[in-house]
């Protein structure tokens, strides 16, 4: 009777499919095609055609890749080299007269109207040139530009009774314009600044002497468990366990369609 419990079990675990990991496990096969050793280096796609005498592989190639194998002919009408460097003249070549316009294009083709030619390295300078003497303009030009000297002192000279008999009288009583006292007004706050509260603040007397209602009493006392002492707030109970979500929780919880890609499995 064990005997044909086993025997049961065992053609039942048989005729299961077996487990992914065993399957991917297995050695890769080899192709139907493929052979140890071959015969020969050169990879074909068919045993050759015979061997040759000396034992090497002969190939036979079709009709059409035997004529492009073969070279370009000659061209029908093609002259080979000439059999001298000299070229036989004839007698009326030899006598002929250029007309006129082949004249003309033989001649050099003349300069523009505008050309100048190189001037050469060393220039030759004129008498007039090497007496010539500068204008008072030019001479005005070349003196150098004239600055009045500025008034720097040393650092114990700067001091207001030093100072002080230098300024002009029309500078100490000068006035500004409206322009420039409106210009100099400093810039209004605006209507909504508030300045920055202080570290410490007064409390008001009522704050401090303030009681609770009956309410927030209520909502600050903590919740009470009653007689149960020993009572786990991470326990999860069992409804809570085997919860199970609603068919619209779980089409919220899937994935946008155009971003979901599948997985390329391999084959077993």
């Amino acid at each position: 009777m064990a005997t044909e419990v086993e025997a049961s079990q065992s053609g039942s675990q048989s005729s299961r499919r077996p487990p992914r990991l065993d399957v991917l496990s297995r050695p890769k096969q080899l192709p139907s095609t493929y052979r140890e050793d071959r015969r020969s280096v050169y990879w074909v796609d068919k045993p050759p055609l015979m061997p040759g005498s000396d034992g090497t592989t002969k190939f036979a190639c079709t009709d059409w890749v035997g004529s492009l194998s073969n070279h370009k002919p000659i061209y029908s009408r093609y002259l080979s080299d000439r059999p001298s460097p000299k070229s036989v003249v004839s007698k009326a070549a030899q006598s002929a007269e250029a007309s006129d316009r082949v004249t003309v294009l033989a001649g050099p083709k003349d300069w523009a109207r505008h050309f100048t030619l190189h001037r050469p390295v060393m220039t030759h300078v004129s008498k007039g040139a090497k007496q010539a003497g500068p204008s008072e303009r030019i001479e005005s030009l070349a003196k150098p530009k004239t600055y009045q000297p500025l008034q720097i002192k040393d650092s114990w000279d700067f001091d207001i009774n030093v100072w002080d008999n230098e300024i002009s009288s029309a500078a100490k009583n000068a006035r500004c314009s409206e322009r420039l006292e409106t210009l100099a007004e400093p810039k209004a706050l605006h209507n909504h600044f508030r300045f920055a509260n202080p570290i410490r603040w007064n409390t008001e007397d009522s704050t401090l002497k303030a009681i609770a209602t009956l309410r927030l009493q209520q909502l600050a006392r903590p919740k009470s468990r009653g007689k149960n002492e020993y009572f786990d707030p991470y326990k999860v109970s069992s409804a809570a366990v085997h919860a199970r979500a609603t068919p619209r929780i779980d089409e919220l919880c899937a994935p946008i369609p155009r971003k979901v890609r599948q997985k390329k499995a391999g084959a077993p």
